[in-house]
């Protein structure tokens, strides 16, 4: 009698092939995986503009692989604008409990920035956007009440109108703020909490540079404050629960009425009305006593002489850059490594006491940075 045959041996299933995440999944994994830490069942909101929906997919796309929840509040730029011609005024700006209801169930939270034409916004009636953001500071107040973990993706800024009016390619512009989301964070953590410990606990913060910048300013003791793109424990601790991605500078509240020397800025500044160029000032006991610009200079003296004459002129906040990918992303000045950038006007968001409803600012790369004769930046490379 023949043998019966054996049957044939299964085939192994066949693994998922693995399929390399596009930029918009790498950038996804890299904010939700480290600079939110998100868990597995967390609810994640992402809210998105119409620009940014691709980026938003991915969002969603890699929450989900991680187990988490994700939702999306979609915000149409079209819309937007119909809004603001159509509508009262006194309809702007509000927020329902529905809104709030999704804000606290949320353990993470990233927003893209819009809307996309930001020079329009820019140009607006100042009551009309203050109407538009009157519900911003409740919103940080439930949100630090939740203990959310926040992220502001930079990426969302750069636009073809944004490109436009700073006079900047579009391309070059996304992938420097790619890059920079993408680098490594760790150096940024490490350096960021050794400048944060100098300006913690110096006094005397000495800047100079061979194009003339010489600068004395005075610290007070006031907590630093550290962007470096990852919102840990300590940071939802404090309240500094939302970060701006990339992450990339330490910022401090001076002493607003110690400031002597020059100021001479070798990076463009791009102010909200324009970018300018050149920027120098001359400051004494705090105040500006003069300036000029070589290029520019409406862009700061437009919001200057409109700002209440109190507090304007104040020295308000120094901060030093952290990112290496930040070359010359506008509105990112301040990351740039080792770059060193001065605002005048309001500081008490960061714990000052000016609370006066203007900023602006000047930034330097390549000097020297002493605090209490220590160096913490020599030649633009942090200590």
């Amino acid at each position: 009698m023949p043998a019966t045959p054996l049957p044939p041996t299964p085939e192994p299933p066949t693994a998922k092939p693995l399929v390399e995440p596009s930029t918009e999944g790498r950038v996804a994994q890299k904010v939700l995986k480290e600079t939110l830490r998100v868990k597995r069942g967390e609810n994640v909101v992402i809210e998105a503009w119409t620009h940014e929906l691709d980026l938003a997919r991915a969002f969603v796309l890699e929450a989900r692989k991680m187990g988490a929840r994700p939702v999306v509040l979609y915000e149409d730029e079209e819309a937007y604008w119909k809004t603001l011609e159509e509508c009262d005024l006194k309809d702007l700006g509000q927020v329902g409990d529905h809104e709030w209801a999704l804000l606290s169930k949320a353990q993470a939270y990233v927003f893209l920035w819009g809307p996309a034409d930001r020079p329009r916004l820019a140009g607006l009636d100042p009551k009309m956007v203050q109407k538009l953001h009157a519900y911003n500071a409740l919103w940080y107040q439930r949100a630090k009440r939740a203990k959310l973990r926040g992220a502001r993706m930079e990426i969302g800024r750069a636009t073809p109108a944004s490109a436009q009016h700073f006079n900047v390619a579009l391309e070059p512009w996304r992938k420097e703020l790619t890059d920079a989301t993408l680098t490594d964070t760790r150096t940024i953590v490490a350096e960021g909490k050794r400048v944060a410990k100098a300006l913690k606990h110096g006094k005397i913060v000495s800047i100079d540079h061979p194009n003339g910048t010489r600068l004395e300013l005075r610290l007070r003791g006031r907590d630093p404050q550290i962007e470096d793109g990852v919102v840990g424990p300590e940071d939802v601790a404090k309240g500094n629960n939302m970060t701006s991605v990339p992450g990339g500078y330490v910022v401090v509240a001076l002493d607003e009425n110690a400031g002597e020397g020059l100021f001479r800025s070798n990076r463009t500044s791009y102010l909200s009305a324009h970018r300018a160029e050149g920027g120098e000032w001359t400051l004494s006991k705090g105040k500006l006593l003069s300036y000029q610009y070589r290029s520019g200079g409406e862009a700061f003296t437009g919001p200057y002489e409109r700002a209440p004459r109190k507090g304007r002129d104040q020295v308000g906040l120094l901060s030093i850059g952290l990112n290496p990918k930040i070359v010359q992303a506008p509105q990112m000045e301040d990351q740039e490594r080792g770059v060193v950038l001065l605002t005048l006007g309001r500081n008490d968001e960061q714990g000052g006491t000016n609370r006066v409803p203007f900023m602006t600012w000047l930034a330097l790369g390549g000097a020297n940075v002493a605090v209490d004769g220590r160096p913490v930046v020599q030649a633009g490379n942090i200590v």
